[in-house]
């Protein structure tokens, strides 16, 4: 009797921990299931669209009971896709800068002219020692009449507004036949930019395309610690500035009004006056 009593303790033992375990089961799955729900819903935001945040925050808003929202469905019918297009003159840049870089390997100057994008638009840069110019000169030499003509090329197909900046390293100029005809780095890259600028406009650049701008030694690419740090500033930078820049700094020019305007109005303001016409 006893072996039978201790058997069918046994079995209940048994029955009530297959019970637990299973309660225990489908409390864990409801809570890895609302994880996994959590997460969906995080990655689904990781990607800001503010017009899903919207519709995301007004459906959250129906479910506690706030009245006067859109649902998500709605929300999402007035949506309509934009496609993403790229301006034409970006499009025009990234051509050129395309059609440089191949002639660089065809013509073997990839030590001498470099070409990237900056915030401004393209930018070629030409390194001037034995390139474009003697040290401490601004006249053109011989071989950079052919790099430049082949730019200038390059560069008539275009529209896009044009800067000619010239720098220089930290170096100050010594030499006193140097100094007679420019005394300081100021000059001296001012003077470089200007004879790239006129041998462009000689090769069919259109001059009000143009400008030219001298940066001396504060504008360098790399800190002038050495030699070679200082030969990759001494440079001559072709800027092809995008269109659209151009037009903003016209319209926001255009907008803004002139300072004496501004102070008779608010003169007009403060004393109560009516203007005159005549």
């Amino acid at each position: 009797m006893g072996k039978r009593r201790n058997t069918k303790l046994g079995t209940e033992g048994v029955e009530m921990e297959s019970g637990g375990m299973m309660r225990w089961l489908l409390t864990y799955a409801d809570m890895l299931t609302l994880l996994f729900a959590l997460f969906v819903i995080l990655y689904s935001m990781s990607v800001v669209d503010e017009t899903k945040v919207r519709a995301l925050a007004m459906a959250l808003g129906q479910a506690f009971g706030l009245t006067g929202q859109v649902s998500v469905l709605s929300a999402g019918a007035t949506t309509d896709s934009q496609p993403v297009t790229m301006p034409e003159s970006q499009l025009n840049l990234t051509s050129t800068k395309e059609k440089i870089q191949k002639w660089i390997l065809q013509k073997k100057l990839e030590r001498d002219v470099k070409v990237r994008f900056d915030e401004r638009g393209l930018v070629i840069s030409l390194m001037t020692d034995k390139v474009l110019f003697n040290s401490g000169r601004a006249e053109l030499l011989p071989q950079t009449r052919e790099i430049l003509s082949d730019i200038a090329e390059l560069l008539k197909a275009q529209t896009n507004p044009i800067i000619v900046e010239g720098h220089t390293d930290d170096s100050p100029i010594t030499k006193s036949s140097i100094k007679s005809k420019y005394s300081d780095n100021w000059d001296l890259s001012t003077a470089r930019a200007v004879s790239v600028l006129k041998y462009l406009i000689r090769k069919g650049v259109a001059p009000d395309r143009l400008s030219a701008a001298g940066y001396g030694e504060f504008r360098p690419l790399v800190p002038n610690i050495d030699d070679i740090t200082r030969a990759k500033n001494r440079r001559i930078d072709i800027v092809m500035l995008k269109a659209d820049l151009i037009n903003d700094k016209s319209m926001e020019s255009r907008q803004l009004p002139l300072p004496s305007d501004v102070k008779t109005k608010q003169q007009i303001e403060k004393e109560n006056l009516e203007t005159i016409t005549y």
